[in-house]
């Protein structure tokens, strides 16, 4: 037995080591080993070893020993557990031997948690649970989880749309006091929409997609001596969903409507945002009415709001819009010719507009998925977008920009911002322009008109070598984002942007409303945090991230026995592994892995994304053949080979 003098030495000693070891701090990330890193405060990355990664999850934030490994490279030992954000997962349940387990879909986790007796509930074996994690791996590497609910059997109908809805934890039903508000406003609308100017006379119609039911906004256009009045009736949900409420803490808990395939979950209850105020044809609604100037040339001239009524006249469809546009003079009723006319000229001149003085968004396919009754996907058709779909979106546009200026002048309201190009990538931007286009390397990318002006010589020049960096230019850029002040959306290439044209699909627009809606009463509305901003951001990122996760199940099931089918594709991705590949036919993304064979490893060029194999140069945008050559469902990997490529 130690006596006190040999305790304090050890006690010393242990110190004095602890004080001779570099300690930081940062979080975990998962690979698809055993092991892991920690990515540091500091920017640095280091190793993680297996039984070190076994005591925490991806996401953890921890305080770690360092130790400096050959060449440089960092390796860590867990010192603290600062913070752990997986309280919830799912996956599949599953037995070996005596031992209970759940298998997690969480990126990185990579190893099965022990289910204990009490915590298994009703659940079975092979069955996909949602569970919480009642214990965490820190101190011995031995983590244990509950099961929540039991989310379904692998073979049952739509059993992917359940383990997407519930892995993404996105809300599907709405609280009895939600649907009790939603019921008495039944009763309301009525006399609200009384109380309004009725501005039906305007000749208003809705333009949509046959299908659709929440029809949010509908035009009129007339002609003006030195151009056209644009008239956007946008349906008024603000009018009686008041802040606080049920349904508007459920719609901001939601973000917006999600679209899945073949699965709408909206941000309100169905009744409200596809009949009482959806502009339904024929019927008297509550609109929030914008009336802007546009003039010949595209600018957008005066404007101004008011909170109406109207009854849309028509429900036309984007087919029947564009047949008529393109000469069937018969597509469309006869009362409606003249303000579709109308749009057409008000389209042509802000395209123009915006192409000479802004930004114009990339023409691109859609991809309709169709599923059967197993809620498979039985085809997937490609849809180009047509003239009417392009008249609307201008039409949108205009609204948005007009309100995101007014908004911007009160310093009020939700924006859409667009803020460039990455901070952690501009030392690689600024290299690249050295070399290319050196009289912009050392401007402020992020100013609005600095960032505008190298995008359009870069976009107005036919040679290769600018085309290129324009590709690699747009993969380092940061995505847009809500904020709670103004700022610029360098993706359009606008001073000040914010959504009003959509209040029964998405929040930021029903807020927007709300702040309308006092400036017309000289009062001001209670401006977002920055809390419920992030909140915003987080369910739509949430969001997308989910629908993600869904078409890729779906879609590796769809190609599953298509292995061997040849496909033309364009490159979207390029790696030191390979390329990217999107299909065509039918948008779906796959894998081309061209470092498979270590004696013919390619040739990555990271700066430019380029890479080399087998004598022949892959670059972003290039067109490609490939076929599919194998499928991993349980990953959700597709897995493409190159038959032959047009290399640029």
């Amino acid at each position: 037995m130690l006596n006190a003098d040999a305790l304090q030495k050890l006690k010393q000693l242990k110190s004095d080591i602890r004080s001779n070891k570099e300690f930081a701090e940062g979080r975990v990330r998962g690979s698809n080993g055993k092991f892991g890193f920690v990515v540091l405060d500091d920017g640095r990355e280091a190793f993680l070893p297996p039984a070190e990664m076994e005591r925490v999850f991806p996401g953890d934030r921890v305080r770690v020993s360092l130790t400096e490994e050959d060449k440089g490279k960092l390796s860590a030992e867990l010192d603290e557990l600062l913070e752990s954000e997986l309280k919830f997962l799912v996956g599949q349940y599953v037995q070996r031997g005596q031992g209970h387990f759940v298998q997690p879909s969480e990126v990185g986790l990579n190893r099965w948690i022990f289910l204990p007796p009490k915590a298994r509930g009703k659940a079975q074996p092979g069955e996909f649970i949602a569970c919480k994690i009642s214990r965490h791996p820190f101190r011995d590497g031995k983590a244990q989880a509950k099961v929540e609910t039991v989310i379904g059997k692998p073979d049952m109908p739509g059993i992917e749309h359940a383990y997407v809805v519930a892995q993404h934890q996105l809300p599907e039903r709405f609280s009895p006091a939600a649907m009790k508000q939603a019921e008495e406003i039944k009763g309301r609308i009525e006399a609200i929409t009384a109380e309004r100017t009725d501005l039906s006379e305007l000749g208003f119609v809705t333009i949509d997609a046959p299908t659709t039911l929440d029809m949010d906004d509908a035009l009129a256009v007339s002609k003006r001596d030195s151009g056209w009045s644009l008239h956007i009736a946008i349906a008024d949900p603000s009018c009686l969903i008041e802040e606080g409420s049920p349904l508007d803490k459920e719609a901001f808990k939601r973000a917006h409507s999600q679209y899945l395939p073949g699965e709408t979950l909206p941000m309100l209850p169905n009744d409200l945002c596809e009949n009482l105020f959806s502009l339904v044809q024929g019927e008297l609604r509550p609109a929030l009415v914008l009336h802007i100037d546009i003039e010949s040339d595209g600018t957008i001239g005066d404007s101004r709001y008011e909170f109406a009524a109207i009854r849309s006249r028509h429900k036309l469809s984007y087919e029947q819009v564009a047949n008529f546009i393109e000469g069937d003079d018969s597509a469309v009723p006869e009362d409606q010719k003249e303000s579709l006319r109308n749009l057409s000229d008000l389209c042509t001149a802000r395209t123009a507009y915006r192409a000479s003085h802004s930004l114009t968004m990339e023409e691109r396919p859609d991809y309709a998925i169709f599923l059967n009754e197993q809620r498979k996907i039985e085809r997937i058709e490609k849809q180009e977008r047509n003239v009417a779909q392009r008249m609307v979106e201008e039409a949108m546009l205009a609204a948005n920009i007009s309100v995101g200026r007014q908004l911007a002048a009160m310093q009020q309201g939700c924006f859409s911002v667009h803020l460039g190009f990455r901070d952690e990538r501009m030392g690689e931007i600024r290299s690249l322009l050295k070399e290319t286009l050196p009289e912009y390397a050392d401007k402020d990318l992020h100013q609005l008109d600095n960032y505008l002006a190298l995008v359009k010589h870069l976009e107005n020049h036919s040679e290769p070598q600018m085309q290129d960096l324009l590709a690699v230019l747009k993969r380092m850029l940061r995505p847009g984002q809500l904020a709670n002040k103004p700022g610029a959306h360098l993706g359009l290439g606008l001073e000040a942007y914010a959504t009003v044209t959509s209040p029964i699909r998405k929040y930021n627009d029903l807020h927007n409303h709300r702040v309308l809606r006092a400036a017309a009463q000289s009062q001001q509305a209670k401006a977002l945090s920055d809390e419920q901003v992030e909140a915003l951001q987080d369910s739509l990122i949430r969001g997308r991230q989910a629908n993600r996760a869904l078409e890729q199940w779906l879609y590796a099931q769809y190609l599953q026995d298509k292995t061997g089918q040849v496909f033309e594709g364009k490159i979207t991705q390029v790696n030191g592994a390979g390329l990217g590949v999107r299909l065509d036919e039918n948008g779906i993304d796959g894998f081309v892995r061209l470092n498979g064979d270590k004696k013919n490893l390619p040739e990555f060029d990271g700066k430019y994304l380029k890479l080399t194999h087998n004598k022949v140069t892959y670059k972003l945008d290039q067109p490609v053949t490939v076929k599919v050559s194998a499928v991993d469902i349980d990953k959700r990997r597709i897995a493409l080979e190159l038959v032959a490529t047009e290399n640029a």
